[in-house]
């Protein structure tokens, strides 16, 4: 009778462990396992002193919520300053116009000039050949001809100038696009004194006080992002080749024991977690020792999250795998 009962005892150890071990191998599972989401450090573009704080630690927020405010008056003298320089900018390029215009005017009345001095030195010089005119009058149309030219050659000299100092006209002035792109800087500096949420989450870490000095694109706080969340599961890689993209997975995380999350496996890693870190392992040496190495895959949360079982990133998690899903 006993060996009955050791045999039938036997009989079903075997059955279990082999009924287990094929549960294994068609639901991998792992204990190495985290909750992630996307974190968002929120900076400032710009610093300064903190003015309004709107915010406190673990508070939701929405997309596009007013967090803080740094106090505007300095950039809002630079803008008046910026909007200043680029008024005198247009005032400077409307006077050197004015300039050209009066430039062509002359550049005209002498070109007037110096055909009425052509015409009156032709005149005469016939005059003269015909001995009916003097020498001395030749020889003075010929020098008030000379003048001219001179002063027609000037005046044009003058006017290339200017129009070379003033460059490309109206909006075009190199003068005025630097003082524009000034303007433009300084107004977007002072619209980065109001700081928004970038996305829909939940703030952590927040210490920041009105008064507390800001200094720009260093880190206030994070914001975690609330639409999307998955498990980092580091599986052995013995494991990964009966899982696939698409297959279905169970989610149990430490800090609800009794809750079952449904999951799908998003991708898989092409590289091991060894194979990323800041010291990998050495392994061309005389004492190598072989060692199963893991890879991430990444497991999406799928339906909806119930509200009383709020998620939290880095709390950990074990994940099983349906491989015979697909």
């Amino acid at each position: 009778m006993k060996k009955l009962i050791t045999t039938v005892i036997a009989i079903i150890a075997i059955l279990a462990a082999g009924a287990y071990w094929y549960y294994s191998r068609l639901h991998p599972s792992t204990d190495d396992a985290y909750v992630k989401a996307h974190i968002v450090n929120v900076a400032s573009q710009v610093s300064g002193r903190a003015d309004r704080v709107l915010i406190k630690n673990h508070q939701h927020v929405a997309k596009g919520e007013l967090l803080f405010t740094i106090e505007p008056r300095q950039f809002k003298i630079a803008l008046q300053q910026a909007e200043a320089k680029l008024t005198l900018e247009k005032q400077s390029v409307q006077s050197a116009r004015d300039n050209i215009s009066a430039d062509q005017a002359i550049v005209a009345e002498r070109r007037a000039q110096l055909i009425l001095a052509e015409q009156n030195a032709k005149r005469t010089l016939a005059l003269v050949a015909k001995g009916q005119a003097s020498i001395s009058e030749g020889d003075q149309v010929r020098s008030q001809l000379s003048v001219a030219k001179a002063s027609l050659k000037a005046a044009e000299e003058n006017l290339k100038q200017a129009r070379d100092q003033l460059g490309q006209l109206g909006d075009m002035n190199a003068q005025i696009r630097q003082a524009q792109a000034d303007v433009d800087q300084a107004k977007l500096n002072l619209s980065h004194t109001k700081i928004y949420a970038p996305a829909a989450g939940i703030l952590d870490q927040v210490s920041l006080r009105p008064g507390d000095t800001v200094t720009a694109l260093q880190s206030q706080f994070a914001l975690i992002e609330n639409n999307e969340w998955w498990v980092d599961a580091n599986f052995k890689e013995t494991d990964l080749g009966r899982i696939k993209a698409g297959q279905h997975a169970k989610i149990a995380i430490d800090m609800y024991p009794d809750v079952e999350f449904k999951g799908k496996v998003a991708s898989i890693s092409y590289g091991s977690g060894a194979s990323f870190s800041l010291l990998p392992p050495e392994n061309a040496t005389g004492n190598w020792v072989k060692v199963t190495q893991r890879f991430p895959v990444k497991v999406i949360f799928v339906g909806d999250l119930p509200k009383a079982y709020p998620l939290r990133v880095g709390s950990s998690a074990t994940i099983t795998v349906d491989v015979g899903d697909n």
